[in-house]
């Protein structure tokens, strides 16, 4: 006599899984061949945040720039409640304990000589908790970044909360370039903007990520709203409107609101997506309610974000002429012959921009940007060529525009990362064009250098992180390999530092290949295909990605 099957309840008590039922390993193999946006998310958060990690423990402490100022703008915010007393035009002393007053005396001794090692310092951290007068030059920052990276300050004071706040802002930093990249897995074709961020995450960003200074979340959360705004305005997705501009919102809060220039570097960055999207796209989202919560979110954050500068004096210039010798003309030609020195601060300038990674690092990193901007140009119909070559002008002349008429008073303080925002978009939106308009490339071919690209920003980071970690530890003249007197320890090993820095960038490549790889999602890929149906196109106001654009 054959059994009753037993019902879904019996097999529930009973513990056995019911015939054709997948496994959690089925499920996550699902998850993996889809490259499913949250497990993306997660697994770039955990990669990068790794690298980060590993930079700020191969730091000693001050060894960014102005970090100092920033760490005891953070204390003085967080744990004590204030802003501080203004003693001049965009300078303030508050009382913080005397461990974030010392962090001004740390770098003294090896900032600006990069043949000295940290081991200099020799302060003793003793009577930590004791309350003393520090300064910072960022007393008039907007405040809503160090409310973050000063959480550690509540803890007891030792050097360990020191490195806490470091790991704060790198997870902080971390975050906003994960929900880019989950915006990339929505896209139905990415290999080439995988490649794009890939070229764009330079050592100079992931060196930021781990210091404490604002311009880390500026330029983080600018890629990642790069990646946010082209997802949603050239590939729309009815069912994917609202988390992604709530996602917008986030990120727009979190640029505008990071330095007293970010409202104009949002500016830029949303002038130049519009200008590559369908305008039926732009006027769908802007027509679509579910879009409305998350764009409120970035009008109400602008609009703190300019008010906090304008009241707060962020953008006052000065009336004192300091630098005579600055006219029109010799400062146009100065800042011209420092465009490549603003060029290579965007790849990389570690310390007190004391710190040089290997030539090979400036020309593999030029040579893959160079390959992108190649392909983008002759592949690309006039008016997206156009706009690529519009914000790479862009790039190079905001340092000129906005030096010039303020140099005779403020001199020429202009540094490379301070663009970084607006600059990351320069890689991201080539590799989107190739996206676009190289859909016919064999994809085997597409593929391969994708991951050749890939593959060649692994190894700048790896070399990039040892060069620097060496710089500290012995000073730049020292051997690369033999034993040097008197090294500096950090707080790991240099050795395991070295190690987890190839298998951190190793896993951040990693994923990276993963999102770039398996075939278009052709329900809403980007590219030559058939029109909609008019009954698709009625149900999908915003327009379809899968219309020419």
């Amino acid at each position: 006599m054959t059994a009753a099957p037993m019902t879904e309840a019996a097999l529930a008590e009973s513990g056995e899984r019911a015939p054709g039922t997948p496994t959690w390993r089925d499920r996550v193999s699902v998850r993996v061949r889809r490259r499913d946006p949250r497990l993306v998310f997660w697994a770039a958060w955990a990669a990068l945040l790794a690298l980060t990690g590993l930079w700020a423990v191969g730091n000693p402490m001050g060894a960014a720039p102005d970090e100092p100022s920033h760490i005891v703008k953070a204390a003085a915010l967080v744990r004590e409640g204030t802003l501080g007393v203004e003693t001049r035009p965009g300078v303030r002393e508050a009382q913080v304990q005397r461990l974030y007053a010392m962090t001004h005396e740390m770098p003294g001794c090896y900032a600006f000589r990069s043949s000295e090692p940290a081991t200099c310092w020799q302060g003793e951290l003793v009577d930590l908790d004791r309350m003393e007068t520090a300064v910072t030059t960022a007393g008039n920052y907007n405040p809503l970044y160090y409310l973050v990276v000063g959480l550690p300050t509540l803890l007891p004071p030792s050097l360990d909360t020191l490195y806490l706040m470091r790991l704060a802002g790198a997870a902080f930093a971390s975050l906003l370039l994960a929900l880019g990249l989950r915006s990339v897995a929505e896209m139905p074709v990415n290999r080439w903007v995988v490649g794009g961020t890939a070229v764009a995450i330079t050592p100079m960003v992931v060196f930021m990520n781990s210091s404490v200074n604002p311009n880390a979340v500026e330029a983080s959360a600018g890629l990642g709203l790069w990646l946010t705004l082209l997802a949603a305005l050239r590939h729309p997705d009815p069912a994917l409107v609202r988390r992604r501009w709530w996602r917008a919102g986030f990120l727009v809060v979190v640029l505008v609101n990071a330095k007293a220039l970010s409202p104009l570097f949002l500016a830029l960055i949303v002038l130049t997506v519009v200008a590559l999207a369908p305008w039926r796209n732009v006027t769908g989202a802007l027509g679509d309610r579910r879009a409305w919560p998350g764009l409120g979110l970035g009008v109400v954050g602008s609009a703190f974000a300019v008010w906090w500068t304008l009241t707060s004096g962020g953008v006052a210039g000065a009336d004192t002429v300091s630098f005579p010798e600055l006219t029109p003309p010799t400062a146009l030609n100065t800042v011209l012959r420092l465009t490549t020195a603003y060029y290579h601060g965007l790849i990389g300038r570690f310390g007190w921009l004391d710190t040089r990674p290997p030539d090979l690092v400036y020309s593999w990193v030029t040579a893959v940007l160079g390959l992108l901007l190649i392909l983008a140009l002759a592949a690309a119909r006039r008016r997206d060529r156009w706009v690529l070559v519009a914000l790479v002008v862009v790039v190079v002349a905001t340092p000129v525009v906005l030096q010039i008429p303020q140099a005779p008073f403020v001199g020429l303080p202009w540094q490379g990362r301070y663009l970084q925002a607006v600059a990351v978009g320069v890689p991201i939106v080539a590799g989107l064009l190739c996206d676009r308009w190289l859909a016919d490339l064999r994809p085997r071919l597409a593929r391969d250098v994708v991951r050749l690209v890939v593959g060649a920003t692994v190894v700048v980071q790896v070399v990039s992180f040892a060069a620097n970690l060496r710089r500290y530890v012995a000073g730049t003249e020292a051997p690369w390999f033999d034993p040097v007197d008197n090294p500096w320890l950090p707080p790991v090993p240099a050795s395991l530092l070295l190690v987890g820095s190839l298998l951190a960038a190793a896993a951040v490549g990693a994923v990276l290949v993963w999102l770039a790889g398996g075939a278009p999602r052709a329900a809403d890929a980007d590219g030559p295909g058939p029109e909609l149906s008019p009954v698709r196109a009625a149900a999908d106001p915003a327009g379809s990605s899968r219309n020419r654009t």
